[in-house]
């Protein structure tokens, strides 16, 4: 999504919540022990490479410390994500939309894309910040109100193709055991429950050099990243969105993220 419009000269800004310092270290360069201090340090820049490649013109940290995976000893870290106060978090989002003053958010689905901590809090102040950046009496400290046009959230789609395409993961060697038992568990909602459906065959390759700019999170044999170009191409065609605010009624469809506006 950052690269398509990039590359249709519309500016575009990531914000991210945390420093990832609970993550873990994939990277086969690093000692997973020894480099964990710096690990704060490598996410940052691992995140200004990715977004170097995906064109994206402006980048903001959040600044919280990450909360790691639900019911883990880091969640109780009086400086997690989760722990921080909920006004400071949306104030800080809020002064970093009336500065970059975007026309369209797009945030995690609600609940989180997974069940992260972090995940469903920045959804949480998401919507939050959305809703207060436009009032002059929210968080004057700020700067002067902006109201954004629309939020959407990544939508979790399951459109089929990778269910089509299993035969010519197996063929092309690919172990597959992994995606038949996801299958077996759970079936997503279908393209008909996006707002938003985004051809983005073009910018495969650009989505794979910036996952892997995230050398410390993938590993560069990952399933994700060396798929062959011709089924990259067909695994990752579509990106899919939820338009939150305005609400969208059932089965509205909109063309592209900016549609309506001037």
């Amino acid at each position: 999504m950052l690269a398509y419009y990039s590359a249709r000269k519309v500016r575009t800004g990531v914000v991210i919540c945390t420093g990832g310092e609970e993550g873990e270290i994939r990277d086969p360069d690093l000692d997973p022990v020894g480099d964990r201090p710096r690990l704060l340090e490598l996410r940052t820049r691992e995140v200004q490479n990715a977004c170097a490649i995906l064109g994206v013109a402006e980048l903001r940290m959040l600044g919280f410390r990450d909360s790691g995976m639900a019911d883990s000893p880091a969640n109780q870290h009086p400086e997690a994500f989760v722990n921080s106060e909920r006004s400071e978090a949306v104030c800080r989002l809020v002064r970093i939309i009336r500065e970059l003053r975007p026309r369209v958010i797009v945030t995690e689905p609600p609940g989180g894309a997974y069940p992260h901590p972090d995940h469903i809090m920045c959804y949480e102040i998401t919507v939050d910040a959305f809703e207060a950046s436009g009032k002059t009496s929210a968080f004057p400290e700020a700067g002067p109100p902006w109201q954004p046009d629309k939020l959407y959230g990544v939508a979790q789609v399951d459109d089929g193709v990778w269910e089509e395409l299993m035969p010519r993961f197996i063929a092309a060697g690919f172990d597959m055991d992994w995606m038949k038992r996801r299958a077996d568990h759970h079936r997503g909602p279908g393209p008909e429950t996006a707002t938003v459906a985004l051809d983005v065959r073009p910018y495969s390759e650009e989505q794979r050099q910036a996952l892997l700019a995230h050398r410390t999170q993938i590993q560069p044999d990952s399933f994700f990243v060396s798929l062959p170009a011709d089924l990259r191409r067909l695994a990752f065609s579509t990106s899919y969105f939820i338009r939150l605010s305005p609400p969208c009624s059932s089965g509205e469809q909109e063309p592209d993220l900016l549609y309506g506006l001037d």
